[in-house]
This record gives C-alpha cells, structure tokens and sequence, in this order.
C-alpha cells in the first residue's frame, strides 16, 4: 500500500512539472500604423533605424517578440514624384534586412493599406518582407499578396496573424483591376486561410480600415475562430486603453511614426489571460535633435542634388596614398584649365563620400563645397619635366600631391634620387628638358609653401593666378559628367613599389 502511495506521488509530481512550463507563456508585440513614409529622422522626428534600434534588444531577451505595421507605409513627405512609393519601400526593406540579418527577419510583419495603392499595385515580390493581405485575389481565387504569417517561437508557442485591407477605397478599387485583382470580403478570408495555419497560440489580425468597419468585424467573427487581437491601422487613432469587442482586443498607436504601442500580453490555453497596454512617444534625444538642425542648416544651402555617385569617393583620411577623391579633384582643375599635369595636395580634401555596394547617391552643390572648403584658385604655371620628377621623387616618401595627366612608379626604399622608376605624362616618358603644363592651387604656390608641397625652391616656377575657384570647378565638372564613377582604391596613378 506505502509503495502504491510513493507510485502515485512520483507520477503527480511529473505531471505538475511537465504541464507548467507550456500553461502560461508571455507575448511582446511592439506595434505601429499609418507610418506614412515618415522613415528618416529629423531635428523633430526620429526614423525608422531608431525603431530597429528598439527593437534589436527586445528580440534578444525576448523569443516571443515580434513587431507589427498595419498598413500605410506610403505618402507622407515631399519626395521628388519619380521616387514616391520607392524611398518609402527602399527604407523599409533596409530596415527588415537589418533585422533580418539579426536573425529576426520571421518577427516583423507589415500589411496591406491603401496608401499602398497609390502609384498602383505594388509587385507581388516588392516588400522583402512580404506584404499581407488575405482578401485581395486574383482571377484564379489565388491570394496576390502573402495572406498569412505563422511565427514560430523557440518554446514552440505559434502565432498567427492575417493582413486585411478595407474593401471600399476608390484608390485601391481603380488600381486593383489593372493587374486582374478583386476584393473579397474580409471574415470570407479569415476563414479560408485560418485552417491552412494549424493549431495557432494566439491569433491576430492585421486590418487596415475604419474603425467602425473593424468593430463590426470583430462582433461578426465567430468564437470558434479563436481571434484574439486586431492590430488596426487608418484613422490615426490613439488607443491608450485598447477597444474590446466580442473578446477581441483592438489596438492602434497613432500615425506618422510619432508614437508605437506596446502590448505585453500573457496566454493560456489559447486564450489571453491578462492585457497590459503602453503607447509610447517617439522623439529623438537632445542630441539627436540638435545634430539634425545642424545637418538641416548645412543641407539648406546645399541647393538641388544633381549629380549621381556610383562609388565612394574617398579621400580625407587616406592622405599618404592615391584616392578617389584626389583622382576626381585633379582630373576637374585639369579640365578647367587644359594643362597637362594637375596636382593639389592631399591635406586639402575634407570629406569623404561613401556609397553601399550596389547603390548611389546624390550629391548637390554643397557637397562639392564641402570637399575643398578653403576656396582656393587655381594657378597655371610651366615646368621641365626634371621639375616634374623632382616633385614625385618627395612624395615617394609620402603622398603629398594628389594628380591627374601622369602616372608614376616609385620605390621609396630606394635612395634618394633614384625613387623614380617610371614617369609618363600623357601616356609618354617624361621628358627631362621639355616643358609642361601644371595646374595647382593658390595656397600650395605661395612662396613660403613650394618646398614643403611641391619639394620645389620658392620662385622656380612663374604662376598665373586664374579667376577659377576650386569649388566651382568640381560643380561645373560634375554637371558636366552628370555621373562620377571612380573606383574607390583610386585609378592607380601612383604605384609603390619595395
């Protein structure tokens, strides 16, 4: 009888461990809508990368996180017309990506809203993310869109979420047909794909619409179901304590990513045991703010970007060697002024300009400003080719001219008058006794600046001051060239050699 007692306390106590652990697990869900394209930071907003920023370590403690954007990524700020609907995506497929190569990519989900419609149907394919929307069809009853996402946590609880949009705006009803797509009625879709995603811990819906169109939803959608929350989006509401209907909660935090909610939920046997809500206001920190009204001030008297750059163009920090920037800086002086040889020194470029691999960017008037700031002229002057060697045999030690019309061999092990291997100046040894063109800038030229720069006696060459100044000569160039595509390592000019 005593070991029947002990066999039944033994098989009570496995019991009481085993069944716990999967009884009550806790949901994170960070949440937003209507973002309206307001993804890059400001001297008064934050952008999308503070978001990553938030949600980064979240996930890290966090498996059972996720973050949620019902709807209306586009339309919002004054974006040139032929890259509306693209900078809003191309920023939120960077932001996923981040997130995604965090190993996070599963944890966020974004629906379908109307704004989405606005320069037409997006492609299928477009949101790297995928894009969901369970009631758009096509001909064949097939879902255009993603319908569904089932996030599977590490404890192996399962979440469902379905996107909906609403089925009666004239936009998204005249952009639709065009790829052969309908509407169809949103509880019709929730039942459809609801049994495709198996046994679910916790169900939520994504709907894009009014307010009062998603309150009638959840009073129509059956218990059985098992929805139990509805991410909203669309009116912009503020949703502090989260509407309740038919025991669905229905949350919304606002617009223009000036807000996110939070809500931390704890769930049982399928069902949500308690609620806490937070909606939280976003806005960048005194130093963020202050940084941004000084990059606003800058950018203002910048002017229109005109000029694409397809590499980084590099040049501050890399002083003692060949770069991009000196490559473009030169080969500009030498356009405006047709000698034969340019050189400007290295410690006269200011900033570099870098471009991810595969993008571009666009750079305006202030840009160029920005790389020579110390408005110089360029002067003209003549030089024997012995002079042209006598200066590249002092930068063999070190880079002190950047150059365009001559390429250059050295070895600065070897001694001194003999660290020039090979010179050629338009494609042609140079020439000992001949006389050539330079180009080079007014503060170098001076007197007291000839050896140091050129490694040249003060007076030994006569220059000719132009009206050319520095900064215009790179504006005009680069509207000439429309695009600047040098690579970064620079065009190997100059060659060290042991």
């Amino acid at each position: 009888m005593k070991k029947l007692w002990f066999l039944t306390i033994a098989l009570l106590l496995a019991v009481s461990i085993s069944v716990p652990s999967a009884a009550q697990e806790k949901v994170t869900i960070v949440y937003q809508n209507d973002l309206h394209g307001w993804l890059f930071p400001n001297a008064t907003s934050v952008g999308i990368s503070d978001i990553a920023a938030i949600l980064t370590p979240l996930f890290e403690k966090d498996s059972n996180a996720f973050y949620a954007m019902s709807g209306d990524l586009f339309t919002g700020p004054n974006f040139p017309e032929e890259m509306k609907g693209v900078l809003e995506l191309d920023m939120w497929n960077h932001f996923w990506e981040q997130l995604a190569g965090q190993g996070f990519g599963e944890r966020v989900v974004i629906s379908a809203g109307n704004h989405e419609f606005d320069y037409g149907t997006p492609a299928a394919d477009s949101f790297r993310s995928g894009l969901l929307c369970a009631n758009l069809v096509n001909e064949n009853d097939r879902p255009y869109f993603s319908p569904y996402r089932v996030i599977t946590c590490e404890s192996g609880f399962r979440i469902g979420v379905i996107g909906l949009l609403l089925m009666e705006n004239r936009r998204v009803l005249r952009a639709v047909p065009e790829k052969g797509l309908e509407m169809v009625p949103m509880l019709s879709a929730v039942k459809r794909y609801l049994p495709e995603m198996g046994r679910l811990d916790l169900t939520v819906l994504m709907v894009h619409d009014d307010i009062q169109h998603i309150e009638e939803l959840a009073e129509a959608i059956p218990a059985g179901l098992g929805v139990d929350i509805i991410l909203s989006g669309h009116n912009h509401l503020v949703l502090e304590e989260p509407l309740f209907k038919n025991g669905i909660y229905i949350f919304q935090a606002g617009a223009m990513n000036s807000l996110y909610g939070e809500a931390e939920l704890m769930v049982s046997d399928g069902g949500i045991t308690s609620m806490k809500n937070r909606i939280v206001k976003l806005m960048p920190s005194p130093l963020a703010r202050v940084s941004m009204f000084a990059k606003e001030a800058v950018d203002a008297l910048g002017g229109e970007r005109f000029v694409v750059l397809k590499q980084s163009l590099l040049g501050g920090a890399l002083r003692d060697q060949e770069n991009s920037l000196g490559d473009f800086v030169t080969d500009a002086f030498r356009w405006a002024t047709g000698t034969d040889v340019a050189m400007t020194n290295s410690s006269s470029l200011r900033r570099d300009f870098h471009v991810s691999p595969g993008e571009s960017a666009l750079l305006n008037e202030g840009d160029f400003k920005t790389m020579c700031p110390f408005q110089n002229h360029l002067v003209v002057g003549k030089v024997t080719g012995a002079q042209i060697l006598q200066i590249v045999e002092g930068d063999a030690l070190y880079v002190s001219n950047q150059v365009s019309g001559i390429r250059y061999t050295v070895g600065p092990k070897k001694p001194c008058g003999k660290r020039v291997i090979e010179a050629r100046i338009g494609g042609e040894p140079v020439t000992l006794d001949r006389v050539y063109t330079l180009t080079h800038n007014s503060f170098c030229s001076r007197l007291e600046n000839m050896e140091k720069y050129l490694h040249l006696k003060p007076g030994s060459i006569e220059w000719k001051k132009t009206n050319l100044l520095d900064q215009q000569v790179l504006i005009d160039y680069a509207r000439k060239l429309k695009v600047i595509d040098y690579p970064s390592e620079g065009k190997g000019r100059i060659v060290t050699v042991p």
